[in-house]
């Protein structure tokens, strides 16, 4: 029962000194030994002088600075510097019982990660009207885009260290949908999941306009599908142009009618087989470009990893 616990933070200097003694109460009667990782992430406010505080009063207590907000960065430089083999990814607000936690390393035992979810039937999600529904909406695209039974990709989390650090170094940091990334790369390189029910009570306004939230997740999400959509279209529409064309030079060597000579018709056929063997091209493009996203992402990644190696030396 030894952990690291890492809590991005962003803006947070009303509730972080608070919550993270509240948080250590929780883990001095619960695990055996523990860090908090708080990677302060691009804050205007006093999180950063708060932050380091808080690491030189409790010696558990570990801080990071970046300058930038970017959640997925946040993540990765709170993995890549914990000391436990366990990791579990907490929110300071406490918006997730705390519990989870306890639950979540003992699971860890024989699973590669363990998700909370606010999503399974004995959950209960206390958010706004608005934020359930976005989020419900937003779960379910997940499941019909990539076929997957994960029921929450976005709620806390707990990895073996190991597995994080491979997963995390896939996925671009800018990602808005970089914790669905992560847990679908999860899925496919068959790592054992456990799905758990979470309570989830927020009722803070988001710290983005709930519409650009929304738009900017939702592209994210359909780029990751773009070319599978590209040449699924594509492919309909070029086979449905060549039986039309088929059809009309059909009426007209059999049946002796005006079949591919009637211009309109056979400007239609033309223009859908155009069509489709574009989509079929841009889909090939776009699957190129994903595994150009990947490969670089890797390289990043690791040349990132030596980088923190030698200013650790």
């Amino acid at each position: 029962m030894k952990a690291s616990l890492v809590i991005p933070v962003l803006n947070e200097a009303q509730i972080l000194w608070g919550n993270t003694e509240t948080i250590i109460e929780y883990l001095d009667e619960t695990l055996d030994d523990y860090e908090i990782i708080l990677v302060e992430n691009g804050s205007s406010d006093n999180t950063e002088k708060i932050a380091a505080q808080l690491s030189s009063q409790y010696a558990k207590v570990r801080t990071f600075s970046l300058p930038e907000p970017c959640l997925g960065e946040a993540l990765k430089t709170g993995v890549s510097n914990a000391e436990y083999e366990k990791i579990v990814y907490y929110p300071i607000d406490l918006s997730v019982n705390l519990d989870f936690i306890q639950s979540s390393v003992r699971l860890l035992d024989t699973n590669d990660i363990v998700l909370g979810s606010k999503r399974l039937r004995e959950a209960r999600d206390i958010r706004p009207t608005t934020r359930r529904i976005a989020s419900k909406g937003y779960h379910q695209a997940v499941k019909l885009l990539f076929k997957t039974d994960l029921s929450d990709t976005t709620c806390v989390k707990a990895y073996r260290r190991d597995v994080a650090i491979t997963l995390m170094s896939l996925i671009p940091t800018g990602s808005n949908v970089f914790e669905t990334e992560v847990l679908l790369e999860a899925q496919r390189r068959n790592y054992s999941i456990a799905q758990i029910p979470v309570r989830v009570d927020d009722q803070r306004q988001g710290r983005l306009p709930f519409v650009h939230k929304v738009a900017s997740k939702g592209q994210d999400l359909a780029s990751l599908r773009i070319d599978v959509f590209s040449l699924s279209m594509g492919v309909v529409l070029f086979l449905v142009g060549s039986l039309w064309l088929g059809y009309l030079s059909l009426e007209k060597l059999v049946f002796n009618r005006e079949g591919f000579l009637n211009p309109y018709s056979f400007l239609i056929s033309m223009l859908l087989i155009l069509f489709g063997a574009q989509g079929i091209t841009y889909g090939l493009f776009a699957r190129l470009f994903l595994q150009l996203r990947h490969e670089i992402t890797v390289v990043n990644s690791h040349n990132s990893g030596n980088v923190f190696k030698e200013e650790a030396k």
